[in-house]
């Protein structure tokens, strides 16, 4: 090869590395290599910040749910409580999983614990109302979970509306629709037990 070739290889190298950039292709994160995990086409998969804040919100209040409902489970008298709390559990562990898989596979960080007392966010149980419930039992528990657990549910509505109207993931998109429908049901129930 002679040494004028030698020279132009560098410069032909750098164009073809620049007209790379250039192509009408997808960005990576937008597709998934064929026969990839279902984790990896995730992370393929469009999202923006509406579903990345939906998420971590979500996650966190479901978990806040488990917990709650957890709470009924060993403290509620009315049969109804104990059975819709159990709902509540087998309904939220597996979002739960679901909300971890999307943030993981978004490379975003785990939401905060929603227990712990500096969080303010609207429909959340302080530390304080959560130690309240767990010291109580019975009838005490049963009207002042009902009357919290609503003011909760409330607050999950709203965190899956705002994904829903904003959020490009299809998969959260998904999720958000279920979620509000459940817990405008969860509500509905609840306050059909507030009436006796």
């Amino acid at each position: 090869m002679s040494h004028a070739v030698l020279r132009l290889l560098p410069a032909v190298a750098l164009a073809a590395v620049a007209l790379g950039g250039c192509s009408d292709e997808a960005p990576r994160s937008q597709t998934a290599p064929s026969g990839s995990s279902p984790m990896a086409h995730q992370s393929a998969v469009p999202f923006n910040d509406a579903d990345v804040a939906f998420a971590r919100q979500a996650l966190a209040h479901h978990q806040q749910g488990v917990d709650l409902a957890s709470l009924a489970e060993t403290r509620a008298e009315n049969d109804r409580l104990k059975a819709l709390a159990k709902r509540i559990i087998d309904t939220h562990e597996p979002e739960v999983a679901r909300l971890s898989g999307l943030i993981e596979a978004w490379g975003q960080p785990a939401p905060d614990d929603p227990n712990l007392e500096h969080v303010q966010r609207d429909g959340y149980l302080g530390p304080g109302d959560m130690a309240q419930l767990a010291g109580l039992s019975g009838k005490d528990f049963d009207r002042q979970f009902v009357t919290r657990l609503i003011r909760q549910r409330e607050a999950g509505v709203r965190i899956a509306e705002a994904e829903t109207q904003h959020g490009r993931n299809p998969d959260a998109r998904d999720l958000a629709a279920t979620t509000s429908r459940s817990q405008q049901q969860e509500i509905d129930d609840l306050r059909g037990l507030q009436q006796g």
